[in-house]
């Protein structure tokens, strides 16, 4: 969710909510002999109230679950999550007199505080990211598809060398690959996504070497590697000068490949780090409510 102008008037109530509840708090402390206290009329106000925010910020869970509500659009409750949320901090401070107390409250306000933070940078990754893919990643990919660019990308790297040097049985996975796909082909000859694929060559020629070597030193392990692995790309610069008119062509491919490769990794990586944390900030938050609901049950009791 991007912070825009439209969450100009959600800000302006939260600073306003915010301010009215400090100054009551401050008049709160000075007219109590003993202090703040959770268990005093105007603490329980602040708990009550603080534990409503929490619970429908909360709620955007169930409401993603259940799409068919017809209880505001999704945007609306995203706004309620950010901005409830927030609004939940100085309440539950208020309501706690800035105490932890025992273990179950102590539990909770680091719960509480992991909870909040966790949300704040999820909420700043996605202010980021999406601008930094933009940039760092021209050829962005859907990402249920990246798995599948990227084996065909180490099939069109190895046909491009296959092409040249002759088949490498040491890229059998590339082979097969290739195979299946040709397979397809033959039996749905009429489909317009029909690849015309290079044959390998019959001989290799002397000085296609480097080629082969750097293909399988090199090119190769990288373009099956693992999906969040960040090792710099293969070093084309030497190859690059000895090598042929006739397949210099072919290598100028590979680069490209290559760079299409590291591009989808780094997709890869700033998608695991703008989805991830709410890894750790969802389960978090239930079990915050769970023994939330255990402190209210505690507290009516005794």
């Amino acid at each position: 969710m991007l912070i825009n102008s439209d969450h100009t008037p959600w800000l302006a109530a939260t600073v306003i909510v915010t301010s009215a509840a400090t100054a009551s708090y401050i008049y709160y402390v000075e007219v109590t002999p003993y202090g703040p206290s959770g268990g005093s009329w105007p603490g329980i106000a602040y708990g009550i109230i603080g534990t409503s925010f929490m619970v429908i910020a909360g709620l955007l869970a169930a409401r993603k679950k259940v799409r068919t509500w017809r209880l505001g659009s999704a945007q609306l409750w995203m706004k309620m999550h950010l901005w409830l949320g927030l609004l939940a901090v100085p309440f539950i401070l208020f309501h706690s007199g800035f105490r932890l107390g025992g273990p179950l409250t102590l539990t909770l306000m680091v719960l509480f505080t992991v909870v909040t933070l966790s949300g704040i940078f999820g909420l700043v990754l996605q202010q980021f990211l999406p601008t930094m893919m933009t940039a760092r990643v021209p050829l962005e990919t859907l990402r249920s598809q990246i798995d599948h660019v990227a084996a065909g990308l180490s099939a069109d790297a190895y046909e491009l060398v296959a092409s040249v040097v002759g088949p490498l049985a040491e890229a059998s996975e590339e082979q097969a690959r290739l195979a299946a796909e040709e397979e397809v082909q033959k039996a749905r000859p009429a489909n317009w996504k029909q690849i015309a694929r290079q044959r390998p060559a019959a001989t290799q020629p002397p000085d296609a070497g480097p080629l082969r070597e750097l293909y399988l030193t090199e090119v190769r392990p990288y373009l099956n590697r693992r999906p969040l692995d960040s090792r710099p790309g293969p070093d084309f610069r030497q190859l690059m000068i000895i090598a042929s008119d006739e397949w210099r062509g072919k290598v100028e491919k590979l680069v490209r490949i290559c760079e299409e490769s590291r591009q989808l990794g780094v997709q890869l990586r700033l998608h695991a780090w703008l989805h991830h944390w709410l890894f750790v900030h969802a389960p978090l938050s239930f079990t915050l409510f769970v023994l939330t609901a255990f402190h209210v049950v505690l507290a009516l009791r005794y």
